[in-house]
């Protein structure tokens, strides 16, 4: 039987592999549903033959799980491998003569020598073992060891993209600076990151040991440490922490995007964790978005005042609770519910920017300013623009100066304008 050691999970060949958690289940979905999603986006001209993508798994783990009926759960090694084959599937469905192909190239990395030797033997027994070694690469070390040669190699690719998955246990396996490298060496690379926030905030004091632990994975600057003891005294410290360490994994990563999806196991008192989409592309970051608004069931108000953050509470899964519960019991009502919310609040905030912007903003620049500061997608931004648009306090020029009449139809290049007071904004 597999067991935790050191809060990990440890396989071993032959023995039954680790019971997969709830919301284990909805960060695999998360991920697999955005590189599902984002193949489409990219292959998405359909004269375009290749996609040359690697794909890393920075801890791999064993490769494989079960749930509580004994069936077996794929790992993300797995997952990513999968994915990409049914993508491709999909893609050629309809074609007879000229294929499209994914070139992909996987790179997984996974310390614990069990753990590793359990990832070989899962992936030889489903039917990946001639590849190991060719487009299969099996790195039985850190994933700082390896990931220098990995980012170099991978950067020598033309026309490359690069997903980096880093599912660390703790906040301490990935140093930022890493994270800046891989994204400021590799021109289409992301990164979606594990940030155990719950575990950090409550170790965060200000002492030697606290500002040690921040200064190895690049954080400690952006910081305020002497406010943090004054902090706890208020009701606000968690939501303050955050701001900070959100503020801070964003800059020290150099992404220009950057949304975040917070988890809660379930718990007496579990504590929470980022699943963090870091990129420089927006279209990758609306992509995430989307997947966000399909598997979340929470939310908060933590990272802007105003605006909604998006997560999975496993106490607010009908499935893991067995019980219905009163509010958002179901996906659907969660997102109309608070759909409804963010789109009124994104209006008034938009209406207020233009106001202050006398000489109005490009569609896609006010989009990609707002991205780090919500989780509406741009097509939210466009439904919440309908209204004022509709009334005339909002007036979309087209670049041939046409005028848009309906929020749906703005495109990247048209220009906004706040035309003049109405009871809309009163």
């Amino acid at each position: 039987m597999s067991k935790k050691k050191e809060g990990k999970w440890v396989w071993h060949v032959g023995e039954s592999a680790p019971l997969i958690e709830a919301h284990s289940r909805v960060k695999h979905l998360v991920i697999e549903d955005y590189l599902s999603r984002y193949i489409k986006v990219l292959m998405a001209n359909p004269q375009r033959p290749r996609l040359p993508l690697t794909l890393v798994d920075g801890f791999a783990g064993g490769g494989l799980y079960r749930d509580d009926l004994g069936n077996d759960v794929l790992g993300s090694p797995l997952l990513l491998l999968q994915t990409v084959a049914k993508a491709e599937r999909e893609m050629n469905l309809d074609r007879h003569t000229t294929r499209r192909h994914i070139d992909a190239t996987y790179h997984f990395v996974e310390l614990g020598p069990p753990n590793f030797e359990h990832l070989k033997r899962t992936l030889i027994d489903n039917g990946y073992g001639a590849e190991i070694g060719g487009r299969i690469h099996l790195h039985p070390t850190s994933f700082e060891s390896v990931a220098p040669l990995i980012v170099q190699n991978t950067a020598t690719r033309k026309g490359e993209r690069a997903l980096f998955l880093l599912d660390q246990y703790s906040y301490s396996d990935v140093d930022m600076r890493l994270v800046r490298s891989i994204l400021t060496s590799i021109r289409g690379s992301e990164v979606i990151l594990t940030f155990n926030v719950g575990s950090l905030i409550s170790f965060l004091s200000d002492t030697p040991r606290a500002r040690k632990a921040a200064a190895n994975i690049g954080l400690e600057s952006y910081i305020h440490w002497p406010g943090i003891n004054e902090l706890k005294s208020t009701r606000r410290y968690r939501e303050g922490i955050q701001r900070q360490l959100a503020a801070g994994i964003h800059e020290a990563s150099g992404a220009t995007f950057m949304t975040l999806f917070f988890v809660t196991p379930q718990g007496a008192s579990p504590w929470s964790y980022w699943l963090v989409h870091l990129s420089n592309a927006y279209k990758a970051n609306d992509v995430m978005k989307e997947v966000h608004w399909h598997h979340g069931n929470s939310f908060g108000h933590s990272l802007e005042p105003g605006l909604f953050r998006l997560g999975y509470q496993a106490s607010r899964d009908s499935e893991v609770t067995r019980q219905n519960v009163l509010t958002f019991d179901t996906p659907a009502a969660f997102d109309e519910s608070l759909h409804v919310k963010s789109v009124s609040n994104l209006r008034r905030h938009l209406c207020t920017m233009l106001i202050e912007k006398t000489s109005g903003v490009r569609f896609d620049s006010m989009v990609h300013g707002l991205a780090n500061r919500t989780n509406a997608t741009a097509e939210m931004i466009k439904e919440a623009l309908h209204q004022p648009i509709q009334s005339g306090e909002i007036i979309a020029i087209t670049p041939d100066g046409g005028r848009r009449r309906k929020g749906n139809a703005i495109s990247d290049d048209d220009q906004l304008q706040f035309k003049q007071r109405s009871l809309f904004f009163t």
